[in-house]
């Protein structure tokens, strides 16, 4: 069997449901691939540690691999999970906020390291200017400065953090949410990296390794509450709101994965405008992006060959 490591953006849950089924169920030894999933968590960075040589596989937010590209790394995308961004901007509807142009004079939170970005471009498109007409805040990874009054409007993604006050018990009408794919600022999120020289080596493997996952993603579409069950999160046993909470996340996970192109065209389907868009937001914000060729970072033939089942 060939040996495959893939390391995940975060720990085991929901969000990567698909792969970790895919293992449970064998669809990876169905594809004569031993896999070891790497969970991911602080000070863990998928880039780091594909470039490294320490996976061979990254699930990775496209935003967060574009400033190794621009410094020389060859890294492709091989096939893109979520179709849609994550990516919230979450509001109480009672500090005067119904609108994007009332973010005026409001404190965003924001996650640094890349994650922020989409939200800069939200407010830049209100035609405002982030260090003199808003007030950006570090966020933490949880929602307790937007319900604490800290701050006015809180990032969130749709699979995660958005449940949160809802799971606390507030109800979803009190919340005023702006979604960054229907703004326009969207950038593509959990792709699927490898280097160069691990692609042309390997590629045989890797329409393997999509195959199988592929499936597996299907599977935990179609089936969430069992997937959940199936992976066996130890952090969720006994724990029964632990165990919505991730059932929820993989969920609206899934929604974005079959989302537009995934339903379309497949799962893992990359749509070359979209990431385009990605590049055009990280280049306009992050110094150390710049003067990328799209063609040069992605690839469809691995997509292909796995739905065709070559």
């Amino acid at each position: 069997m060939d040996r495959v490591t893939l390391q995940l953006k975060w720990v085991d849950q929901g969000q990567f449901m698909g792969f970790l089924v895919a293992d449970k169920l064998g669809y990876y030894e169905d594809e004569d691939i031993d896999i070891e999933i790497l969970p991911g968590g602080v000070g863990i960075n998928p880039v780091d540690v594909l470039i490294a040589g320490h996976t061979d596989i990254a699930v990775a937010w496209t935003g967060n691999v574009l400033p190794a590209i621009s410094l020389g790394e060859d890294l492709v995308n091989i096939g893109q999970g979520m179709q849609r961004s994550a990516i919230r901007l979450m509001a109480f509807k009672n500090r005067g906020i119904s609108t994007p142009a009332d973010i005026t004079g409001k404190s965003i939170g924001t996650w640094p390291g890349g994650n922020e970005l989409e939200p800069y471009a939200f407010i830049e498109k209100q035609g405002l200017d982030r260090d003199r007409d808003v007030t950006l805040v570090n966020q933490n990874f949880d929602m307790n400065q937007l319900l604490n009054g800290e701050i006015d409007i809180a990032s969130a993604t749709i699979y995660n953090e958005y449940w949160l006050p809802i799971e606390a018990g507030y109800s979803e009408d009190e919340f005023i949410v702006f979604d960054m794919e229907e703004e326009g600022v969207a950038m593509l999120q959990d792709a699927l990296f490898v280097t160069r020289q691990y692609l042309e080596e390997n590629e045989d493997l890797l329409v393997r390794f999509l195959r199988a996952s592929i499936r597996g993603w299907e599977y935990a579409i179609e089936n969430p509450e069992e997937a959940i069950d199936i992976i066996e999160l130890d952090f969720i046993q006994g724990d029964e709101v632990a165990r919505n909470h991730q059932i929820r996340m993989g969920i609206e996970s899934g929604k974005l994965y079959k989302a537009d192109d995934g339903e379309r065209e497949g799962l893992f389907y990359i749509n070359k405008d979209k990431l385009q868009q990605t590049v055009d937001i990280a280049t306009k914000y992050i110094n150390e992006v710049n003067n990328i060729d799209i063609e040069k970072i992605y690839t469809l033939s691995i997509w292909e060959k796995a739905i065709k089942n070559e």
